[in-house]
């Protein structure tokens, strides 16, 4: 296997590096603490793995992501490494493309395990992570059966940055109605502003930004 490390972490991208090299299967292992250098230098050559961090220097990492879901091959597996691990961000993540999602607080066996699982064609997400990712998914199943497919048109057109009369004409229905459930969806999330309701509905996985 070749695997590469995007990490802006030195000290921790340097012990991964040491300790990837006694994998008897791992070949070569590169780092890079950026994602342009990786780009740059890898676009021509992408590894087998690649393993990279959310929070990196200049080009973030769900950036990073979209270009090598667009440009690299499908055949390159990406193991998220990261200390946010909130549901929302591992789903957005994973929905993105990535093959694994971990802690930065993982053992190095798990770490390990991850590696082979998304090199059989399989996914894998961290053992610290799965229990909060299984109850934001009832959390939302609870949330979503509440709201009518009415009001789930009008989450997504709010929370995507659309003004009450814009729902209007594209929904072809006056303001006043449009008023109506956007009031009904707050109040079934109970929340009192339109800015609390988008933070609930991207914490909750109800709306996904689309990527840009």
């Amino acid at each position: 296997m070749n695997i590469v490390l995007v990490d802006d972490h030195l000290l921790l991208a340097d012990a991964l590096q040491n300790l990837l090299r006694l994998i008897p299967e791992v070949e070569m292992v590169d780092t890079y603490s950026d994602g342009k250098e990786f780009l740059t230098e890898r676009s021509a050559t992408p590894p087998d793995i690649l393993v990279m961090d959310l929070a990196l220097n200049g080009q973030n990492g769900l950036e990073l992501l979209d270009t090598c879901r667009s440009t690299l091959p499908r055949e390159m597996k990406v193991i998220v490494l990261s200390t946010v691990t909130d549901a929302q961000t591992v789903k957005h993540t994973i929905r993105r493309g990535a093959n694994s999602f971990l802690s930065k607080s993982v053992l190095f066996e798990e770490f390990k395990e991850s590696i082979f699982q998304v090199r059989s064609g399989k996914q894998y997400i961290g053992k610290a992570i799965r229990d909060s990712l299984i109850n934001s998914v009832f959390t939302e199943e609870e949330v979503v059966m509440h709201l009518s497919p009415r009001e789930k048109e009008v989450l997504q057109k709010v929370c995507a940055g659309h003004t009450i009369k814009e729902i209007a004409y594209e929904f072809k229905l006056s303001a006043h109605t449009v008023q109506y459930y956007h009031r009904s969806v707050m109040e079934k999330l109970k929340v009192r502003r339109t800015p609390d309701l988008i933070v609930y509905a991207m914490q909750h996985g109800l709306y996904i930004p689309e990527a840009r």
